[in-house]
């Protein structure tokens, strides 16, 4: 059985997690994100990669790249999580 909200360690990861600690970069620009950002890169061949710290994020940064106006209409589901509202 998978236990709901439980981490799953296979491999290195809390080693990873401990020199994130001690190295005082949890969140941002530290050395795991720009890793995960550069692999992101090469997989996809993408020019650039910009992680978020949440969908909403994601969603609100999507939303001002397309330069939205007023008056632009934009289609969404009609029952949907608050933030994506």
């Amino acid at each position: 059985m998978i236990d709901f909200n439980r981490p799953a360690f296979v491999g290195k990861e809390l080693i990873y997690i401990q020199d994130a600690i001690e190295k005082g970069m949890l969140c941002g620009d530290g050395s795991y994100t720009k890793k995960c950002s550069g692999l992101m890169e090469d997989k996809f061949d993408a020019r650039h990669v910009m992680l978020t710290t949440s969908c909403t994020h994601a969603l609100e940064m999507a939303a001002y790249l397309c330069d939205i106006k007023p008056g632009d209409e934009v289609i969404m589901p009609s029952y949907t999580f608050v933030s994506t509202a």
